[in-house]
């Protein structure tokens, strides 16, 4: 552990409203506290038809009702997850690493750590899952995911989500809702956070100018912090980076992979995701219809980059746009260009910020052939603006671009003695 004192804390399920009740259930749902031991009451159906000796059976809905929803409203989810080591290597075997803080419990423990720490991409993925909101036409995107405080194997998880901003699309048939989401450890610890962008099939009932402003967390650099407080350590085990990156540098990544339908279903599953569109093979093609989950198509595209960028020691996601789907079975190669570069935080650390994007169905040596304008790796564009660009300037990757993400990274500058992996 960074530090032995840790935050007693008691998680109550509520919201802010009766929002929490489930679509059509609100006469029949009961909201408790976990102290209650209890998440949904649902009482029984009066309405059941009967023919003869037959039944004919009902199909609950036990999302959340977001049409009611405002800025500030609280959802704490009761449901617990506690991440094994099995789950972690499964997550290694996925999604390519070599960044020793996630893959080395001795280099972690002469950081000061307790264990390997669970790799960045693996949080964010748990920290974006939500059970309860899965009605989701498509995830939009994330920002400000941070890595607060270290997590390992055997930690369980328990999160919350706070509704910062809604608002119905133009055409008026559709709603973004932003969530700050939280992901917290059995010591109260919030592990990660993240803010994150979902369109959903409905238009709204009340949709707000007001955006929430989560509480600040003086914790928030807490990892980052106890990281840079390791620079003399980290030079006397030696700098792993393998090569050296220059602000305005193009890099064309090598590592090209795809999820199977089986690996991205148990994925979904250990991550407790329910959209059908992630499972259902018999109402939808896995190969055109069925959908790899975003935080795992964020997955492959940073892994994609991790082999490049070794030796990350730590990460936050700025900006992620998602713009073109990812069936099972696609193949997912990146670039990632670098954007700024500051060599004075700490020792011979380094701080980065670099843009990657995923694309799919094109290999390395196609994507190294390409001129990619500069403006395709700015923040903050939509997924339409990027392909507008794309059909503009670069018509190759028009309807080939699936994640774009601005990232800053920590990691040791590189040096003459590295090995290659």
């Amino acid at each position: 552990q960074i530090d032995k004192s840790e935050h007693s804390f008691t998680m109550l399920l509520h919201t802010a409203r009766k929002s929490l009740a489930g679509r059509g259930l609100a006469r029949n749902v009961a909201v408790r506290t976990l102290a209650g031991g209890s998440f949904y009451k649902v009482g029984a159906n009066s309405g059941a038809s009967t023919t003869g000796e037959g039944v004919t059976g009902d199909v609950l809905d036990l999302a959340v009702n977001l049409k009611n929803t405002r800025p500030g409203d609280l959802i704490e989810v009761p449901y617990e997850l506690t991440v094994g080591g099995s789950f972690r290597e499964f997550w290694h075997s996925a999604f390519y690493c070599h960044d020793r803080i996630s893959t080395s419990t001795p280099f972690a423990r002469k950081l000061g750590l307790q264990d390997q720490v669970l790799p960045f991409s693996l949080m964010l993925f748990l920290t974006g899952s939500m059970s309860h909101a899965d009605a989701a036409k498509v995830q939009v995107g994330f920002r400000n995911a941070v890595y607060h405080w270290p997590a390992f194997a055997g930690d369980t998880f328990t999160k919350k989500f706070e509704v910062k901003s809604v608002r119905n699309t133009s055409d008026g048939e559709h709603s973004v809702l932003t969530f700050n989401c939280s992901l917290i450890n059995q010591r109260g610890r919030v592990c990660m956070s993240a803010d994150k962008t979902m369109l959903f099939d409905f238009a709204h009932l009340s949709p707000s100018p007001v955006e929430a402003s989560p509480p600040i967390d003086n914790d928030e650099d807490m990892f980052r912090s106890h990281l840079l407080g390791k620079a003399e350590v980290l030079g006397e085990l030696g700098s792993h980076s393998l090569t050296p990156l220059r602000p305005q540098q193009l890099i064309v990544h090598t590592m090209n992979r795809a999820l199977s339908l089986t690996q991205s279903q148990q994925l979904a599953s250990l991550a407790r995701l329910t959209h059908e569109r992630h499972f259902n093979s018999h109402k939808f093609t896995p190969s055109s219809e069925m959908f790899v989950p975003g935080g795992l198509v964020l997955g492959l595209a940073m892994s994609a980059s991790a082999r490049d960028l070794h030796e990350i020691l730590h990460e936050s996601v700025l900006d992620v746009t998602y713009t073109n789907n990812v069936h099972p079975g696609d193949v997912v190669s990146a670039v990632t260009y670098v954007k700024s570069l500051d060599e004075n935080i700490s020792g011979d650390m380094e701080s980065l910020v670099v843009t990657t994007v995923g694309v799919k169905g094109m290999d390395s040596e196609d994507l190294a052939k390409l001129s990619f304008p500069v403006e395709l790796f700015e923040p903050g564009m939509t997924g339409r603006q990027m392909e507008a660009i794309c059909e503009e300037k670069v018509p190759e990757l028009k309807g080939k671009i699936v994640v774009s993400a601005e990232r800053r990274i920590i990691r040791q500058a590189s040096r003459s003695e590295a090995f290659l992996l």
